[in-house]
């Protein structure tokens, strides 16, 4: 009868791996498809500009409505995500994703092209929040290696995403046949993501039961608003605020001010914002061996300040080299500052992984809706150089925060 039971667990034991295995491989497929979506508005921008007649403040301003949308999905995700099915909703995200994409390609005008980035918003961040948590659900303790991980494939997207948009318009097709292309790619994924979730056994994921004995974590759940009364989430938060703001002024504005300002070719344009995400991908798969001995904390530190001192003297340099090395560079120093806070943050409160990761890319998001605008305000006051000032000013400040985030969780 023991060996029974014995079979009977190690055969369920390899079905939750190989399921746990095929969630992981598609999720880091699709964050590569999500991670070229992010990156290529920053190269579109002054065809966009041109095509609909937009100033500088108001091209920001797409980028702002997709991420409020995206703020909607963030937050429901973070109410409602941890008593979901969270791969069931992953699919509806994927789905609104490849629909909305494939939409922009066909829509002649700028009111549509308004709804469907406010669609893509909230496909892509409903995905993206619920891929954060469903990472940490599935690998508890080795969280911070596999969020790096997830990470790493949403950064090879992203440098992969200039160099799309630039092999697209070698063809001489317009921009919005680039983003119809990346969404009719996206379509084709989205049945075999579908799929993995029906045959789940019983329909749920094989997520992984925290110990309530882990280092630093709490014991049950807490909720989304009990969450708000820790002041460590909201020093994480400023410090996620303060890293997807720079991620936003670059991924808007690199291109064009690399090739207006600074005199760099169209290529070189691109290149440089390309080179960033080269950065963030090197930081992300070299980072899991030093966080051990460094801490994550610290690494998030001496990154940022890494990073505004080496952008700040590129960008006063106005040398082509410089600013294309300097954006290297940018992406090492802060390249592993997203899954570091997940991580931390998912620790402290492992029974709440959805609604952490909701709040803190809430508190990203946010900027994420601000920083495009408000460096585009700058430039169009003060010209472009003034709206890349946020990168280098937002590094410093969150060098400077990271000292407030305690080393033990707060009492209770």
């Amino acid at each position: 009868m023991n060996l029974v039971y014995t079979l009977t667990d190690k055969g369920k034991g390899m079905a939750e791996q190989n399921t746990r295995f095929r969630i992981t491989s598609a999720s880091f497929v699709l964050m590569i498809a999500y991670g070229i979506s992010f990156t290529m508005i920053g190269p579109l921008m002054p065809e966009v500009l041109d095509r609909f007649s937009l100033s500088m403040a108001a091209g920001g301003g797409i980028v702002s409505v997709q991420n409020l949308a995206g703020l909607a999905a963030i937050l429901i995700c973070g109410m409602f995500g941890d008593r979901w099915n969270k791969g069931a909703v992953m699919v509806l995200g994927i789905f609104l994703f490849a629909v909305s994409l494939i939409g922009i390609g066909w829509a002649g005008s700028y009111s549509a092209i308004i709804i469907l980035f406010i669609l893509l918003g909230l496909g892509s961040r409903g995905f993206d929040t619920l891929s954060n948590a469903l990472i940490s659900d599935l690998y508890g303790e080795r969280r911070s290696l596999y969020l790096n991980l997830l990470h790493t494939f949403f950064g090879v997207g992203a440098f992969l995403g200039p160099m799309f948009v630039l092999g697209i318009s070698r063809f001489g097709w317009s921009w919005e046949v680039t983003f119809a292309a990346l969404g009719l790619a996206s379509a084709v994924i989205f049945p075999v993501f579908l799929l993995i979730i029906l045959r789940m056994p019983g329909g749920r994921l094989p997520e992984n039961r925290v110990p309530a004995a882990e280092s630093g974590a709490e014991s049950t759940g807490r909720g989304i608003l009990s969450l708000l009364r820790h002041r460590d989430i909201w020093v994480l938060g400023a410090v996620m605020f303060l890293h997807m703001g720079t991620l936003g002024v670059l991924i808007t504005w690199m291109p064009l001010f690399a090739a207006q300002t600074v005199g760099s070719g169209r290529f070189l344009s691109a290149l440089s914002l390309s080179l960033a995400w080269l950065g963030i991908i090197i930081s992300r798969s070299l980072v899991s061996r030093l966080s051990g001995r460094l801490g994550e904390i610290p690494m998030i530190r001496w990154g940022g300040f890494l990073s505004a001192l080496v952008f700040g003297a590129a960008l006063v340099s106005g040398s082509p080299i410089l600013i294309t090395f300097g954006s290297l560079m940018t992406g090492i120093g802060i390249g592993f500052t997203i899954p570091f806070v997940m991580s931390v943050g998912c620790r402290r409160f492992p029974r709440d992984s959805a609604a952490v990761t909701s709040l803190m890319f809430v508190f990203g998001y946010l900027s994420v809706v601000v920083y495009p605008w408000m460096s585009g305000m700058l430039g169009d006051t003060l010209g472009l150089q003034s709206a890349m000032l946020p990168v280098p000013a937002s590094q410093l400040v969150l060098f400077a925060l990271t000292w407030m985030i305690r080393k033990k969780p707060d009492s209770h």
